[in-house]
Protein backbone atom coordinates (compact mmCIF):
# COMPACT_ATOMS: atom_id res chain seq x y z
CA UNK A 1 0.00 0.00 0.00
CA UNK A 2 1.31 3.24 -0.98
CA UNK A 3 2.00 5.64 2.01
CA UNK A 4 -0.73 8.54 2.51
CA UNK A 5 0.56 11.95 0.19
CA UNK A 6 1.20 15.07 2.14
CA UNK A 7 -0.99 17.83 2.05
CA UNK A 8 1.17 19.51 -0.59
CA UNK A 9 1.50 16.60 -3.15
CA UNK A 10 -2.37 16.25 -2.73
CA UNK A 11 -2.43 20.18 -3.50
CA UNK A 12 -0.49 19.40 -6.75
CA UNK A 13 -2.53 16.12 -7.47
CA UNK A 14 -5.78 18.28 -7.28
CA UNK A 15 -4.38 21.11 -8.94
CA UNK A 16 -3.27 18.94 -12.08
CA UNK A 17 -6.67 16.88 -12.05
CA UNK A 18 -8.60 20.61 -12.35
CA UNK A 19 -6.44 21.60 -15.33
CA UNK A 20 -6.94 18.20 -17.08
CA UNK A 21 -10.32 18.54 -16.53
CA UNK A 22 -10.68 22.15 -18.33
CA UNK A 23 -8.34 20.68 -21.10
CA UNK A 24 -11.06 19.90 -23.83
CA UNK A 25 -12.14 23.51 -23.26
CA UNK A 26 -9.02 25.18 -23.89
CA UNK A 27 -8.76 22.63 -26.99
CA UNK A 28 -11.78 25.20 -28.70
CA UNK A 29 -9.25 28.05 -28.27
CA UNK A 30 -6.64 26.42 -30.54
CA UNK A 31 -5.67 28.11 -33.87
CA UNK A 32 -8.24 26.70 -36.85
CA UNK A 33 -11.03 25.57 -34.59
CA UNK A 34 -14.62 26.29 -36.08
CA UNK A 35 -16.71 25.08 -33.10
CA UNK A 36 -20.10 26.91 -35.24
CA UNK A 37 -18.63 25.52 -38.97
CA UNK A 38 -18.75 29.09 -39.62
CA UNK A 39 -16.28 29.10 -42.90
CA UNK A 40 -19.21 27.00 -44.15
CA UNK A 41 -20.88 30.00 -45.29
CA UNK A 42 -17.64 31.33 -46.76
CA UNK A 43 -16.45 30.68 -50.79
CA UNK A 44 -14.22 27.77 -50.84
CA UNK A 45 -10.88 29.46 -51.68
CA UNK A 46 -10.06 32.98 -52.75
CA UNK A 47 -10.49 32.45 -56.58
CA UNK A 48 -13.97 30.67 -55.87
CA UNK A 49 -17.45 32.56 -56.02
CA UNK A 50 -19.81 32.75 -53.02
CA UNK A 51 -22.40 29.60 -53.13
CA UNK A 52 -20.60 28.21 -56.38
CA UNK A 53 -22.02 24.33 -56.40
CA UNK A 54 -19.38 23.81 -58.48
CA UNK A 55 -16.44 24.53 -55.75
CA UNK A 56 -12.82 25.52 -56.72
CA UNK A 57 -11.15 24.95 -59.67
CA UNK A 58 -7.61 24.09 -59.35
CA UNK A 59 -5.30 26.85 -59.51
CA UNK A 60 -2.67 27.04 -62.38
CA UNK A 61 0.71 26.75 -61.60
CA UNK A 62 1.92 30.10 -61.91
CA UNK A 63 5.99 29.10 -61.79
CA UNK A 64 4.82 26.59 -64.83
CA UNK A 65 3.11 28.86 -67.14
CA UNK A 66 2.30 27.55 -70.85
CA UNK A 67 3.82 28.50 -73.45
CA UNK A 68 1.21 30.04 -74.92
CA UNK A 69 -1.20 31.37 -72.63
CA UNK A 70 -5.34 30.91 -73.24
CA UNK A 71 -7.65 33.67 -72.73
CA UNK A 72 -9.67 31.24 -69.97
CA UNK A 73 -5.93 30.15 -68.59
CA UNK A 74 -5.13 33.66 -68.14
CA UNK A 75 -8.70 34.06 -65.99
CA UNK A 76 -8.04 31.47 -64.11
CA UNK A 77 -4.74 32.38 -63.17
CA UNK A 78 -5.78 35.88 -62.08
CA UNK A 79 -8.16 34.92 -59.50
CA UNK A 80 -5.99 32.37 -57.88
CA UNK A 81 -2.84 34.87 -57.80
CA UNK A 82 -4.06 38.20 -57.76
CA UNK A 83 -4.28 39.64 -54.43
CA UNK A 84 -7.36 41.62 -54.10
CA UNK A 85 -8.84 38.31 -54.43
CA UNK A 86 -7.11 37.02 -51.44
CA UNK A 87 -7.89 40.23 -49.39
CA UNK A 88 -11.68 40.22 -49.88
CA UNK A 89 -11.35 36.53 -48.84
CA UNK A 90 -9.72 37.28 -46.30
CA UNK A 91 -12.06 39.93 -45.21
CA UNK A 92 -15.10 37.57 -45.88
CA UNK A 93 -13.35 35.24 -43.05
CA UNK A 94 -13.13 38.30 -40.60
CA UNK A 95 -16.53 38.22 -41.03
CA UNK A 96 -17.25 34.61 -40.65
CA UNK A 97 -15.15 35.04 -37.40
CA UNK A 98 -17.20 37.83 -36.35
CA UNK A 99 -20.59 35.33 -36.16
CA UNK A 100 -18.88 33.12 -33.77
CA UNK A 101 -18.43 35.59 -32.02
CA UNK A 102 -21.53 36.79 -31.39
CA UNK A 103 -23.39 32.93 -31.15
CA UNK A 104 -21.06 32.62 -28.29
CA UNK A 105 -23.15 34.85 -26.60
CA UNK A 106 -25.64 32.21 -26.25
CA UNK A 107 -23.33 29.64 -24.26
CA UNK A 108 -21.86 30.06 -20.66
CA UNK A 109 -18.71 31.54 -20.18
CA UNK A 110 -16.48 28.74 -17.68
CA UNK A 111 -13.14 30.54 -15.58
CA UNK A 112 -10.96 29.07 -13.70
CA UNK A 113 -8.42 29.98 -10.92
CA UNK A 114 -5.70 28.33 -9.51
CA UNK A 115 -3.55 30.47 -6.68
CA UNK A 116 -0.24 28.89 -5.07
CA UNK A 117 0.84 30.81 -1.72
CA UNK A 118 2.95 30.34 1.07
CA UNK A 119 2.81 32.97 4.53
CA UNK A 120 5.02 33.30 7.22
CA UNK A 121 4.43 34.32 10.21
CA UNK A 122 7.81 35.55 11.84
CA UNK A 123 9.53 37.42 15.20
CA UNK A 124 6.26 36.28 17.29
CA UNK A 125 5.98 33.86 19.76
CA UNK A 126 4.81 30.94 17.91
CA UNK A 127 5.93 31.38 14.40
CA UNK A 128 4.06 29.66 12.27
CA UNK A 129 4.21 28.66 8.07
CA UNK A 130 1.16 28.40 5.88
CA UNK A 131 0.88 26.76 2.16
CA UNK A 132 -2.65 27.43 0.48
CA UNK A 133 -3.58 26.31 -2.45
CA UNK A 134 -7.32 27.54 -3.35
CA UNK A 135 -8.67 26.47 -6.65
CA UNK A 136 -12.75 27.85 -8.16
CA UNK A 137 -14.52 27.67 -11.02
CA UNK A 138 -16.69 30.03 -12.07
CA UNK A 139 -19.57 30.53 -14.83
CA UNK A 140 -21.31 32.73 -15.87
CA UNK A 141 -24.68 32.65 -18.51
CA UNK A 142 -26.77 35.30 -20.20
CA UNK A 143 -30.62 34.18 -19.96
CA UNK A 144 -32.57 36.89 -21.34
CA UNK A 145 -31.32 40.31 -22.48
CA UNK A 146 -34.88 41.32 -24.90
CA UNK A 147 -33.32 40.13 -28.60
CA UNK A 148 -29.69 41.31 -28.02
CA UNK A 149 -28.15 38.37 -28.59
CA UNK A 150 -30.11 37.48 -31.63
CA UNK A 151 -29.90 41.16 -32.82
CA UNK A 152 -25.97 40.54 -32.71
CA UNK A 153 -25.67 37.23 -34.56
CA UNK A 154 -28.35 38.90 -37.37
CA UNK A 155 -25.66 41.83 -37.40
CA UNK A 156 -22.96 39.39 -38.03
CA UNK A 157 -24.54 37.19 -40.47
CA UNK A 158 -25.73 40.25 -42.76
CA UNK A 159 -22.48 41.34 -42.61
CA UNK A 160 -20.99 38.16 -43.25
CA UNK A 161 -23.12 38.03 -46.26
CA UNK A 162 -22.30 41.69 -47.75
CA UNK A 163 -18.59 40.13 -47.24
CA UNK A 164 -18.95 37.10 -49.24
CA UNK A 165 -21.30 39.39 -52.04
CA UNK A 166 -17.98 42.12 -52.03
CA UNK A 167 -16.01 39.18 -52.62
CA UNK A 168 -17.65 38.26 -55.89
CA UNK A 169 -18.00 41.50 -57.01
CA UNK A 170 -14.17 41.43 -56.69
CA UNK A 171 -13.54 38.57 -58.80
CA UNK A 172 -15.74 40.27 -61.16
CA UNK A 173 -13.44 42.87 -61.48
CA UNK A 174 -10.51 41.14 -61.35
CA UNK A 175 -12.03 38.89 -64.25
CA UNK A 176 -12.55 42.05 -66.17
CA UNK A 177 -9.42 43.79 -65.32
CA UNK A 178 -7.95 40.97 -66.67
CA UNK A 179 -9.68 40.36 -70.16
CA UNK A 180 -8.77 43.73 -70.70
CA UNK A 181 -5.31 43.44 -70.10
CA UNK A 182 -5.45 40.36 -72.13
CA UNK A 183 -6.90 42.02 -75.21
CA UNK A 184 -4.79 45.21 -74.43
CA UNK A 185 -1.91 42.86 -74.96
CA UNK A 186 -2.89 41.17 -78.17
CA UNK A 187 -4.18 44.56 -79.98
CA UNK A 188 -0.66 46.38 -79.45
CA UNK A 189 1.02 43.05 -80.26
CA UNK A 190 -1.27 43.39 -83.48
CA UNK A 191 0.09 47.03 -83.80
CA UNK A 192 3.23 45.98 -83.91
CA UNK A 193 2.64 43.26 -86.73
CA UNK A 194 0.87 46.03 -88.35
CA UNK A 195 3.66 49.06 -88.17
CA UNK A 196 6.08 46.28 -89.42
CA UNK A 197 3.90 46.11 -92.13
CA UNK A 198 3.79 49.67 -92.89
CA UNK A 199 7.24 49.98 -92.48
CA UNK A 200 7.42 47.19 -95.21
CA UNK A 201 4.83 49.52 -97.65
CA UNK A 202 7.30 52.72 -96.69
CA UNK A 203 10.28 50.72 -97.68
CA UNK A 204 8.17 49.78 -101.17
CA UNK A 205 7.42 53.42 -101.66
CA UNK A 206 11.14 54.58 -100.91
CA UNK A 207 12.23 52.26 -103.04
CA UNK A 208 10.07 52.77 -106.06
CA UNK A 209 10.76 56.13 -106.06
CA UNK A 210 14.43 55.80 -105.99
CA UNK A 211 14.09 53.84 -109.33
CA UNK A 212 11.97 56.58 -110.72
CA UNK A 213 14.93 58.73 -109.75
CA UNK A 214 17.50 56.58 -111.63
CA UNK A 215 14.73 56.59 -114.81
CA UNK A 216 14.78 60.18 -114.50
CA UNK A 217 10.74 59.73 -114.10
CA UNK A 218 11.00 61.24 -110.56
CA UNK A 219 13.09 64.06 -108.53
CA UNK A 220 15.09 64.47 -105.38
CA UNK A 221 11.88 65.66 -103.80
CA UNK A 222 10.41 62.81 -104.08
CA UNK A 223 12.82 60.37 -102.79
CA UNK A 224 13.10 62.95 -99.78
CA UNK A 225 9.49 62.82 -99.02
CA UNK A 226 9.41 58.23 -99.39
CA UNK A 227 12.28 58.77 -96.50
CA UNK A 228 10.41 60.72 -94.60
CA UNK A 229 7.64 58.48 -94.62
CA UNK A 230 9.62 55.62 -93.87
CA UNK A 231 11.61 57.13 -90.69
CA UNK A 232 8.01 57.95 -89.75
CA UNK A 233 7.24 54.35 -89.88
CA UNK A 234 10.17 53.04 -88.37
CA UNK A 235 9.19 55.30 -85.63
CA UNK A 236 5.90 54.39 -84.97
CA UNK A 237 7.02 50.62 -85.12
CA UNK A 238 9.29 51.36 -82.31
CA UNK A 239 6.35 53.17 -80.59
CA UNK A 240 4.06 50.25 -80.79
CA UNK A 241 6.81 47.89 -79.44
CA UNK A 242 7.00 50.11 -76.33
CA UNK A 243 3.42 50.50 -76.00
CA UNK A 244 3.34 46.40 -76.40
CA UNK A 245 5.96 45.80 -73.72
CA UNK A 246 3.95 48.40 -71.48
CA UNK A 247 0.72 46.06 -71.90
CA UNK A 248 2.43 43.14 -71.68
CA UNK A 249 3.44 44.72 -67.79
CA UNK A 250 0.16 44.93 -67.34
CA UNK A 251 -1.47 41.62 -68.36
CA UNK A 252 1.21 40.13 -65.37
CA UNK A 253 0.47 42.42 -62.78
CA UNK A 254 -2.81 41.41 -62.87
CA UNK A 255 -2.24 37.58 -63.08
CA UNK A 256 0.28 38.01 -60.37
CA UNK A 257 3.30 37.33 -61.82
CA UNK A 258 6.41 39.25 -62.37
CA UNK A 259 6.32 41.68 -65.30
CA UNK A 260 9.75 40.44 -66.83
CA UNK A 261 8.84 36.91 -67.47
CA UNK A 262 7.95 36.01 -70.97
CA UNK A 263 4.13 35.96 -72.07
CA UNK A 264 2.65 34.16 -74.58
CA UNK A 265 -0.82 34.63 -75.43
CA UNK A 266 -3.19 32.97 -77.89
CA UNK A 267 -4.98 34.99 -80.09
CA UNK A 268 -8.21 35.66 -77.88
CA UNK A 269 -11.40 34.20 -79.08
CA UNK A 270 -14.17 37.03 -80.15
CA UNK A 271 -16.76 37.15 -76.90
CA UNK A 272 -20.40 36.56 -78.88
CA UNK A 273 -22.51 39.18 -77.57
CA UNK A 274 -25.36 38.91 -80.45
CA UNK A 275 -27.53 38.00 -77.23
CA UNK A 276 -26.62 40.58 -75.22
CA UNK A 277 -27.59 43.15 -78.24
CA UNK A 278 -30.71 41.43 -78.81
CA UNK A 279 -32.04 41.88 -74.82
CA UNK A 280 -33.90 45.70 -73.91
CA UNK A 281 -32.09 47.92 -72.06
CA UNK A 282 -35.17 47.38 -69.50
CA UNK A 283 -34.47 43.62 -69.60
CA UNK A 284 -30.23 44.39 -68.97
CA UNK A 285 -31.28 46.64 -66.09
CA UNK A 286 -33.75 44.04 -63.94
CA UNK A 287 -30.95 41.80 -64.74
CA UNK A 288 -27.95 43.91 -62.63
CA UNK A 289 -30.45 44.70 -60.23
CA UNK A 290 -31.10 40.90 -59.48
CA UNK A 291 -27.55 39.58 -60.57
CA UNK A 292 -25.38 42.54 -59.55
CA UNK A 293 -23.13 41.37 -56.39
CA UNK A 294 -22.76 44.86 -54.99
CA UNK A 295 -26.14 45.73 -55.04
CA UNK A 296 -27.16 42.71 -52.35
CA UNK A 297 -23.95 43.54 -50.14
CA UNK A 298 -25.07 46.71 -49.95
CA UNK A 299 -28.71 45.06 -49.80
CA UNK A 300 -27.26 43.05 -46.90
CA UNK A 301 -25.44 46.34 -45.09
CA UNK A 302 -29.31 48.01 -44.50
CA UNK A 303 -30.28 44.95 -42.72
CA UNK A 304 -27.21 44.90 -40.82
CA UNK A 305 -27.68 48.13 -39.55
CA UNK A 306 -31.16 47.61 -39.19
CA UNK A 307 -30.46 44.93 -36.73
CA UNK A 308 -27.47 47.24 -34.89
CA UNK A 309 -30.32 49.33 -34.05
CA UNK A 310 -31.82 46.55 -32.31
CA UNK A 311 -28.28 45.26 -30.22
CA UNK A 312 -28.03 49.11 -29.27
CA UNK A 313 -31.92 49.61 -28.01
CA UNK A 314 -31.21 45.50 -26.10
CA UNK A 315 -28.02 47.78 -24.49
CA UNK A 316 -30.41 49.88 -22.59
CA UNK A 317 -32.93 47.23 -21.30
CA UNK A 318 -31.91 45.16 -18.01
CA UNK A 319 -30.34 41.67 -18.44
CA UNK A 320 -30.77 38.44 -16.38
CA UNK A 321 -28.07 36.18 -16.23
CA UNK A 322 -26.96 33.02 -14.33
CA UNK A 323 -24.38 32.49 -12.20
CA UNK A 324 -22.52 29.76 -9.89
CA UNK A 325 -18.97 29.21 -8.67
CA UNK A 326 -17.64 25.99 -6.92
CA UNK A 327 -14.25 26.23 -4.98
CA UNK A 328 -11.98 24.10 -2.56
CA UNK A 329 -8.92 25.76 -0.32
CA UNK A 330 -5.94 22.65 0.43
CA UNK A 331 -4.00 24.37 3.50
CA UNK A 332 -1.01 22.56 5.20
CA UNK A 333 -1.62 23.14 7.96
CA UNK A 334 -5.19 23.45 8.60
CA UNK A 335 -8.70 22.72 7.36
CA UNK A 336 -8.93 22.69 3.52
CA UNK A 337 -12.72 24.44 3.09
CA UNK A 338 -14.99 23.82 0.28
CA UNK A 339 -16.82 26.35 -1.03
CA UNK A 340 -19.71 26.78 -3.72
CA UNK A 341 -22.79 29.19 -4.34
CA UNK A 342 -25.53 29.87 -7.22
CA UNK A 343 -28.02 33.29 -8.24
CA UNK A 344 -29.18 35.02 -10.70
CA UNK A 345 -28.39 38.36 -11.35
CA UNK A 346 -30.31 41.31 -13.09
CA UNK A 347 -28.72 44.12 -14.33
CA UNK A 348 -30.79 47.33 -14.73
CA UNK A 349 -29.24 50.51 -16.63
CA UNK A 350 -30.38 52.95 -14.70
CA UNK A 351 -28.55 56.16 -16.45
CA UNK A 352 -25.45 56.24 -18.26
CA UNK A 353 -25.26 60.12 -19.02
CA UNK A 354 -27.14 59.41 -22.13
CA UNK A 355 -24.67 57.17 -23.74
CA UNK A 356 -27.43 55.03 -25.19
CA UNK A 357 -29.41 57.14 -26.01
CA UNK A 358 -26.91 58.59 -28.61
CA UNK A 359 -25.90 55.16 -29.57
CA UNK A 360 -29.18 54.39 -30.57
CA UNK A 361 -29.70 57.75 -32.28
CA UNK A 362 -26.28 56.63 -34.25
CA UNK A 363 -27.24 53.32 -35.05
CA UNK A 364 -30.84 54.96 -37.01
CA UNK A 365 -28.68 57.35 -38.72
CA UNK A 366 -26.71 54.38 -40.09
CA UNK A 367 -29.57 52.84 -41.14
CA UNK A 368 -30.45 55.90 -43.42
CA UNK A 369 -26.91 56.28 -44.25
CA UNK A 370 -26.81 53.01 -45.90
CA UNK A 371 -30.11 52.74 -47.78
CA UNK A 372 -28.98 56.29 -49.33
CA UNK A 373 -25.27 54.27 -50.47
CA UNK A 374 -27.58 51.59 -51.33
CA UNK A 375 -30.13 53.84 -53.84
CA UNK A 376 -26.96 55.59 -55.11
CA UNK A 377 -25.57 52.37 -55.77
CA UNK A 378 -28.25 51.08 -57.73
CA UNK A 379 -28.42 54.30 -60.21
CA UNK A 380 -24.86 54.06 -60.62
CA UNK A 381 -25.35 50.53 -61.57
CA UNK A 382 -28.30 51.50 -64.05
CA UNK A 383 -26.18 53.86 -65.80
CA UNK A 384 -23.36 51.81 -66.18
CA UNK A 385 -25.47 48.99 -67.59
CA UNK A 386 -26.57 52.03 -70.12
CA UNK A 387 -23.73 53.32 -71.10
CA UNK A 388 -22.17 49.78 -71.70
CA UNK A 389 -25.26 49.02 -73.96
CA UNK A 390 -24.47 51.76 -75.79
CA UNK A 391 -20.51 51.02 -75.71
CA UNK A 392 -21.21 47.82 -77.54
CA UNK A 393 -23.69 48.87 -79.89
CA UNK A 394 -21.48 51.86 -80.77
CA UNK A 395 -18.36 50.13 -80.98
CA UNK A 396 -19.73 46.71 -83.05
CA UNK A 397 -20.65 49.51 -85.76
CA UNK A 398 -17.72 50.97 -85.55
CA UNK A 399 -15.51 47.94 -86.13
CA UNK A 400 -17.70 46.99 -89.17
CA UNK A 401 -16.76 50.40 -90.29
CA UNK A 402 -12.85 49.73 -90.28
CA UNK A 403 -12.88 46.68 -91.60
CA UNK A 404 -14.39 48.24 -94.88
CA UNK A 405 -12.04 51.38 -93.93
CA UNK A 406 -9.18 49.20 -94.52
CA UNK A 407 -10.37 47.23 -97.39
CA UNK A 408 -10.79 50.36 -99.56
CA UNK A 409 -7.84 51.41 -98.13
CA UNK A 410 -5.79 48.19 -99.06
CA UNK A 411 -6.83 48.45 -102.85
CA UNK A 412 -6.64 52.26 -103.05
CA UNK A 413 -2.29 51.59 -101.75
CA UNK A 414 -2.33 48.41 -104.34
CA UNK A 415 -3.80 50.92 -107.03
CA UNK A 416 -1.25 54.13 -106.12
CA UNK A 417 1.95 52.01 -105.77
CA UNK A 418 1.28 50.01 -109.63
CA UNK A 419 0.25 53.43 -110.79
CA UNK A 420 3.38 55.26 -109.52
CA UNK A 421 5.24 52.47 -110.20
CA UNK A 422 4.31 53.05 -113.83
CA UNK A 423 5.13 56.43 -113.75
CA UNK A 424 1.62 57.85 -114.10
CA UNK A 425 0.88 58.70 -110.25
CA UNK A 426 2.76 60.95 -108.27
CA UNK A 427 4.32 60.38 -104.70
CA UNK A 428 1.93 62.40 -103.05
CA UNK A 429 -0.48 59.92 -103.77
CA UNK A 430 1.11 57.13 -102.80
CA UNK A 431 2.32 58.40 -99.67
CA UNK A 432 -1.28 59.52 -99.11
CA UNK A 433 -2.84 56.07 -100.06
CA UNK A 434 -0.20 54.33 -97.77
CA UNK A 435 -0.63 56.88 -94.77
CA UNK A 436 -4.64 56.27 -95.35
CA UNK A 437 -3.69 52.36 -95.14
CA UNK A 438 -1.51 52.48 -91.85
CA UNK A 439 -4.33 54.30 -89.90
CA UNK A 440 -6.76 52.16 -91.01
CA UNK A 441 -5.11 49.04 -89.53
CA UNK A 442 -4.53 50.70 -86.46
CA UNK A 443 -8.16 52.18 -85.90
CA UNK A 444 -9.48 48.52 -86.94
CA UNK A 445 -6.82 47.19 -84.43
CA UNK A 446 -8.16 49.83 -81.70
CA UNK A 447 -12.20 49.27 -82.65
CA UNK A 448 -11.66 45.76 -82.17
CA UNK A 449 -9.59 46.10 -79.02
CA UNK A 450 -12.74 47.96 -78.07
CA UNK A 451 -15.48 46.16 -79.09
CA UNK A 452 -14.51 42.97 -77.12
CA UNK A 453 -13.61 45.23 -73.82
CA UNK A 454 -17.26 46.92 -74.43
CA UNK A 455 -18.75 42.70 -74.02
CA UNK A 456 -16.82 41.94 -70.73
CA UNK A 457 -17.83 45.54 -69.44
CA UNK A 458 -21.67 44.74 -70.35
CA UNK A 459 -21.43 41.03 -68.58
CA UNK A 460 -19.70 42.53 -65.71
CA UNK A 461 -22.25 45.52 -65.82
CA UNK A 462 -25.26 43.30 -65.49
CA UNK A 463 -23.20 41.09 -63.30
CA UNK A 464 -22.82 37.83 -64.62
CA UNK A 465 -19.40 37.97 -65.90
CA UNK A 466 -18.02 34.85 -64.64
CA UNK A 467 -15.25 32.14 -66.12
CA UNK A 468 -17.90 29.30 -66.85
CA UNK A 469 -19.65 32.50 -68.88
CA UNK A 470 -16.46 33.28 -70.63
CA UNK A 471 -15.64 29.80 -71.78
CA UNK A 472 -19.00 28.76 -72.73
CA UNK A 473 -19.10 32.25 -75.07
CA UNK A 474 -15.50 31.51 -76.20
CA UNK A 475 -16.45 28.29 -77.25
CA UNK A 476 -19.35 29.04 -79.23
CA UNK A 477 -18.06 32.14 -80.78
CA UNK A 478 -16.37 32.66 -84.19
CA UNK A 479 -12.57 33.62 -84.29
CA UNK A 480 -11.70 37.49 -84.34
CA UNK A 481 -12.41 39.00 -87.77
CA UNK A 482 -9.58 40.04 -89.67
Amino acid sequence: MLPPASPPARAARAACALLLALAPAAVLGQRGADPFETRKQLPAAPSSFWSDPAGPAPCPDAAALPETLRLVEAIDLALCNNPRTRQSWAIARQAAAEVGVARSARLPTVDALIDLERREVRNVDDPQGFTLLPASVGFSWLLFDFGGRDAAIALAAESLAAANWTHNATLQTVMLDAITAYYLLFATREAVEAGVAAEKSALQSLEAARARLRAGSATRADVLQAQTAHSQAVFNRTQAEGEAARSQGVLANVLGISPDRPLGIAPPPDLEAQRAIERSVGELLAAARAQRPELAAAEARVRAAESNVRVRESAAKPTLSLFGSAGATLSNPGPDPVTGAIGLSVSIPIFTGYFNTYRIQQAREQVLEQAATRDRLAGDVALEVWRAYQDLRTEGQSLATANDLVESAQESYNVALARYRAGVGTVIDLLNAQSALSAALVQRIEARLRWNVAKAALARAVGVLDPALVAQLSQASAPLPR
